[in-house]
């Protein structure tokens, strides 16, 4: 069920108290609070984003130092080259630093590698440096951190080093100046980006004419997922500004031009100009990326912003193919293990990361995806909030030839011959060190609400702006039976809901209609959106996700009585039978394990036999569990159950239980029945007494469970859906828009029904 970020009963006076010192709805008063914003200072702060809060670029450990000696390589006319790195926060602070650095009074060399090259210094891209123009100082940025042995490589040739980065400190830092927001100092922020160090760099060195590249450090900072808070929320706010306000240097102004982009926030440029970035580095060509941001050429920045789209359509086709190799080779090998770990020589080195973080979300475990490249493996590495990726890495690392990066994402190299034994390594620390509890996905919100949603209180959330990693865009819930949902249009993949407090758009919904129509308990998880039309706003709230609250209420039973009778429209029955005990051993097997099995039963109370399947992930119909996590289903229907390797059937339906091409065991309990069938009554009578009052009675209701429990006849609430289902299934009645419709054309016997003779050859 969805979790709570914070229960703010035991603080509600408190919450009150600055609400009203501060002017603020209580919604927005607590979401701040569980934030951590507990006074009113710190709120005000926060709501004032702005680059008047930047601190002191002095204060960062090593900027002193660097100034000065860039200050002695102005003065000597000095070659001075600027290192990156092939991603999108590596070319926007090569970028920032090559025009402080002109701004300065240098004309700096700038040194991109690509991504075949291999991240961070380099020594066959130095060698090429050097020869090309013998530089006497090298400034990295977005990297050279773990960089030792390169240092002294570059010291040994006579040539000074400033190694400006963000990411986790080595073991031993590179004998040189070192600016990292990781080292400790009087900055006191430790989450900047490559291009948010690059930027107090050049401001230590240019004052404020660096604001004017805020542009490129807030898409760097977005782009490399930082967490939006401190100088990092000061930083994005001004940049997002700046390129509203049509401020931006061209190469982002032009970048928005061809990716059609409408809306200029920090949601839109993660998901729209980061990625065109990132692009030219994965298609192997970070150069143009480069070239596209520090031209001043307008027909050259028009050129490379067409191919970097183009790179980004072409990436995106080939993460596709990427992603469906991968989550097979995940299925086939590795589905049941708590780190999935896989490498192919096919796969294209610059996709890896993006496809191991789709598989992390997708199955909630960390995934490292590697590419074999003439017997050197280089990997990606993506996990999840609970586990710190960089910290498991760490502890395997006497087999990697190098490694880098952050809690969530890392970089790692190792020879052919030691790969297995990095991933026997690292799948045993990660079994010893966390329990399955941390792998289960939290459906986390601010609270659910329980009065209308009004749009004064929307417009008062988006002032927590920019948004994105350490400051989401907060979510609420409702909960409800029967809200109305509908298609947005005839044959809309997209859904309508209407609810007593908000309307609702449920983009992609179309599936889940029956679901939301099913009258279950559920607790619909959305966001609050403002649109504009006509200079008029309107509030919707943007479906998520739904929970679905699976109990032994008389509803739910009723729909998975009536899934069980649908079973009788199946025609496949080659299965394996087996006793109530073989059942039970088979249930007891497959909890040894915590992915691969769907439990079904369609009838909850024949659940009284397996406590031991009380506190599973429970779910109507079908599985809402892609991770593979082991799963009880009520009512099991056709759905898809790709990675899931058994099904257990707790009891037997009417008919023959559903086919899965993709299931290697089915188990059916031979003796344990869903329902005594043989109770309904198939009197031709009963039929026509039902008939007959269906046909009088208008009455709004979604399917045949929902309309026996608004009006029964007089007859068991069973009796009504049977009824009601052989008339469907023989095409005399049918549901639309919430109606019993009749359908006088259709002339049918009882006996062509297959739902009506099963149950008869059970009379």
């Amino acid at each position: 069920m969805v979790d709570y970020k914070f229960n703010f009963k035991d603080n509600r006076a408190k919450i009150e108290e600055l609400s009203k010192a501060c002017g603020l709805f209580f919604e927005t008063t607590a979401i701040l609070y569980s934030r951590g914003l507990d006074t009113v200072d710190k709120i005000n702060y926060f709501l004032d984003p702005g680059k008047h809060h930047f601190k002191d670029p002095y204060t960062l450990k090593g900027v002193k130092e660097a100034v000065e000696r860039i200050k002695q390589a102005k003065t000597d006319g000095e070659t001075v080259a600027v290192y990156g790195d092939y991603d999108a926060d590596g070319i926007c602070a090569t970028t920032i630093l090559y025009y402080a650095l002109k701004e300065f009074g240098i004309e700096p060399i700038t040194v991109i590698p690509e991504r075949e090259n291999g991240y961070g210094l380099q020594i066959p891209v130095l060698d090429k440096l050097i020869e090309e123009h013998f530089p006497t100082l090298i400034v990295t940025v977005d990297c050279g951190i773990s960089c030792y042995k390169e240092v002294e490589y570059l010291k040994n040739e006579g040539i000074d080093v400033i190694v400006t980065d963000h990411h986790e400190l080595p073991d031993v830092l590179p004998d040189c100046t070192v600016i990292n927001c990781k080292i400790p100092s009087d900055f006191g922020f430790d989450s900047l980006c490559g291009a948010g160090v690059a930027y107090k760099l050049g401001y230590a060195l240019i004052g404020e004419k660096a604001n004017e590249l805020l542009d490129f450090t807030a898409i760097a900072t977005i782009a490399d997922s930082m967490p939006l808070s401190g100088e990092n929320r000061d930083i994005v706010f001004e940049g997002v500004k700046m390129i509203r306000n049509g401020k931006a240097h061209p190469a982002i102004n032009e970048l928005i031009a061809v990716s059609n982009m409408r809306e200029v926030n920090s949601t839109s440029l993660a998901f729209t100009i980061a990625p065109r970035i990132n692009a030219a580095g994965r298609m192997g060509d970070a150069k143009s990326a480069l070239t596209l941001m520090t031209t001043d050429s307008a027909f050259k920045i028009e050129e490379l912003a067409i191919k970097l789209n183009g790179y980004n359509q072409q990436r995106q086709t080939e993460c596709e193919k990427l992603y469906k190799s991968a989550k097979q080779k995940l299925i086939d090998t590795c589905y049941n293990k708590k780190i999935v770990v896989l490498s192919d020589d096919e796969w294209n080195s610059g996709l890896v990361g993006i496809i191991a973080a789709k598989l992390v979300e997708e199955f909630s475990r960390p995934v490292i995806l590697f590419v074999n490249n003439n017997g050197k493996l280089h990997g990606s590495a993506r996990s999840i909030d609970t586990i710190n990726i960089f910290e498991a890495i760490s502890q395997c690392k006497e087999n990697l030839t190098e490694f880098g990066g952050h809690a969530q994402a890392a970089g790692i190299s190792v020879s052919e011959e030691n790969f297995e034994k990095f991933k026997q390594d690292i799948e045993k620390y990660i079994d010893e060190n966390y329990g399955y509890e941390v792998f289960k996905p939290k459906k986390t919100v601010e609270f659910c609400i329980n009065k209308p949603f009004t749009l004064p209180l929307a417009r008062e959330l988006n002032k927590l702006e920019p948004f994105g990693t350490g400051n989401k865009k907060p979510l609420f819930s409702l909960k409800t039976n029967l809200p109305c949902a509908n298609y947005m249009k005839p044959g809309s993949p997209h859904l309508l809901l209407k609810t007593k407090f908000i309307d609702m758009l449920y983009f992609n919904g179309a599936d889940s209609l029956g679901l939301i129509n099913a009258g279950t308990e559920k607790e619909i998880v959305f966001e609050p959106n403002i649109s504009v039309f006509n200079y008029e706003e309107s509030l919707k709230g943007y479906v998520k996700y739904i929970d679905y609250e699976v109990t032994a209420t008389p509803r739910i039973k009723l729909y998975a009585f009536r899934s069980g009778l649908l079973t009788a429209l199946n025609d496949n029955d080659d299965y394996l039978y087996i006793s109530t005990e073989m059942t039970k051993k088979v249930v007891s097997d497959s909890l040894n394990g915590h992915y691969g099995t769907i439990f079904a039963v369609y009838n909850i109370d024949n659940l009284r036999d397996f406590e031991n399947l009380q506190n599973l992930d429970s779910s109507l119909y079908y599985t809402l569990n892609r991770n593979l996590v082991n799963n009880l289903v009520v009512g099991l229907t056709d759905c898809e159950v790709e990675g899931y390797r058994r099904i257990v059937y707790l009891d037997r339906p009417l008919g023959t239980v559903p086919k899965f091409d993709f299931i290697s065991e089915t188990f059916i309990d031979r003796s344990q029945k869903a329902y005594d069938y043989a109770r309904l009554d198939t009197a031709k009578p009963v039929f026509a007494d039902i008939f007959k009052k269906a046909k009088s009675e208008r009455v709004f209701a979604t399917d045949s469970v929902d309309y026996a429990l608004k009006n029964s006849f007089g007859y068991p609430l069973e009796q009504v859906v049977f009824t009601l289902e052989v008339f469907i299934e023989l095409g005399i009645f049918t549901f639309k828009n919430g109606m019993l419709k009749h359908n006088q054309e259709i002339r049918s016997s009882l006996d062509s029904s297959k739902i009506y003779s099963e149950v008869l050859k059970l009379k």
